[in-house]
């Protein structure tokens, strides 16, 4: 049966668990947001000052479709739907193309009267780390061979997201020092100690923790973030729009510049 509502975690589908589960419906809930503002001197009205996503909930309502005698059969399909859910991960819907929301399992259904047949349940998922939908499917630019570039990255969305910077040496000496700037962010970047053939990697967690690293030509990562100056930004953060990259590194290599537009 093709429903109206489909829903999958990892790409699980719910409704390919059992043929007997029906998705009654997935509410999305507005983003729960802190604002924090300051009067203004001389005046009326306020200032917003910052303004924070903390988290975005998404609760998915299904149904069991099994003989209402069938009570251990209903207990089995109900702990299949729980067991499906409880890991969290990547979630998707049908009607949210090439988009996607890392989620947590924060509530699960309770269980109820299983005599009662037509029960509807619902399940909470929330994302905390990124509270956006995000592309699945990243926007990049690629420059073979570059000491010094300036590219122009079009950010798809709605609310700012972070770059993410992939720089392979191949000039065959060590490279010390590169800068990254992005709209109003930038890296400055000493004492990489990039070997020839090794690749410095800016990128984030699922949880959209940044990382800085570097991987050797033998595959070992090290840690580079000590080599953020104090002056850099605290992420590569940029707007939606087009935006200009720049890049300079003390010596030529293989540059990619990516990004996953962020939703609300």
């Amino acid at each position: 049966m093709i429903l109206r509502h489909r829903v999958a975690l990892n790409g699980a589908q719910l409704d390919e668990l059992d043929e007997r589960i029906i998705v009654a419906g997935i509410d999305e809930q507005p983003g729960r947001e802190t604002l924090s503002a300051v009067s203004r001197f001389g005046g009326s009205g306020q200032r917003v000052t910052t303004r924070h996503r903390d988290s975005l909930d998404v609760v998915v309502r299904f149904g069991l479709r099994i003989k209402p005698r069938d009570l251990a059969g209903r207990e089995e399909l109900f702990e299949k739907v729980v067991a499906w859910a409880m890991g969290g991960g990547w979630l998707t819907v049908n009607y949210k193309p090439d988009r996607r929301l890392y989620v947590t399992c924060a509530q699960l259904p309770a269980a109820g009267d299983m005599v009662e047949w037509t029960n509807e349940y619902a399940i909470t998922f929330r994302a905390y780390g990124v509270p956006w939908w995000q592309q699945e499917t990243p926007v990049s630019v690629d420059v073979p061979s570059t000491r010094q570039a300036s590219r122009v990255i079009k950010v798809a969305g709605s609310a700012d997201t972070v770059l993410d910077v992939t720089f392979t040496n191949l000039s065959g000496m060590e490279i010390a020092s590169a800068t990254i700037r992005a709209g109003g962010s930038r890296f400055d970047l000493e004492n990489l100690h990039l070997a020839a053939n090794e690749t410095l990697m800016i990128d984030h967690t699922v949880d959209g923790l940044l990382r800085i690293r570097i991987q050797s030509a033998s595959g070992a990562w090290r840690s580079a973030m000590s080599c953020r100056t104090e002056e850099s930004s605290d992420d590569l953060t940029v707007s939606p729009g087009d935006v200009t990259v720049n890049f300079a590194a003390q010596r030529a290599g293989r540059l990619t510049v990516s990004c996953c537009g962020r939703f609300a």
